[in-house]
């Protein structure tokens, strides 16, 4: 038997799955603000990260909750939700004169046209230089929820209308959800809570 071992255990968070250090370092390297993007299943945060001399520190952020300032109704946990948190954080950025930053989705599988890429569109829309390639954006339509609104324009079933109770307890039309997501983007763009 060997005197000496040879097995160098993984370093805590790479064995828990919530740190990938070399990609990680990768993006230190490159000296620029990350946007570091977390989903869970109702919410997203958008937080945008500077590391100097090895320390983390948050310029800002944005979170799906602070939607409902802007008078958002809808599910937080959608792709127009994600897109409008990502266009939130973007114009708080773009404030503290900041032009470019790096995507940072930490361990989460990075599937195209998910809520993380709607969240990075709307980083861009806000004016920030992100290098991502546009096919991983998800399209228009979905962006400005009208998916949501076709499926609240079919049969109005008793199913349909239990899903659909918290936008009528908030008074909100789905079937006009994309007009209500427009003038939310609006508002942010103006940087005008409703």
């Amino acid at each position: 038997m060997s005197k000496t071992s040879t097995y160098n255990p993984p370093f805590k968070r790479r064995a828990e799955g919530k740190t990938n250090y070399s990609k990680r370092m990768a993006f230190l390297k490159s000296g620029m603000p990350r946007a570091v993007i977390r989903k869970s299943t109702n919410n997203l945060r958008v937080q945008f990260i500077q590391t100097e001399n090895g320390k983390d520190t948050i310029i800002t952020s944005s979170h799906t909750k602070e939607l409902g300032e802007y008078h958002y109704a809808g599910h937080l946990g959608n792709v127009p939700a994600a897109y409008l948190t990502g266009l939130l954080g973007g114009m708080r950025l773009a404030r503290q004169k900041t032009k470019e930053v790096i995507v940072d989705l930490g361990v989460q599988p990075s599937i195209l046209g998910t809520r993380l890429f709607a969240a990075v569109k709307g980083i861009q829309d806000a004016g920030i230089v992100v290098h991502a390639d546009a096919l991983a954006f998800p399209k228009e339509d979905r962006l400005m929820g009208k998916h949501i609104e076709a499926y609240a324009q079919q049969d109005y079933s008793k199913m349909n209308r239990n899903q659909f109770s918290t936008y009528a307890a908030k008074k909100m039309n789905p079937s006009e959800f994309s007009k209500t997501i427009e003038q939310i983007k609006k508002a942010i763009l103006e940087g005008v809570k409703a």
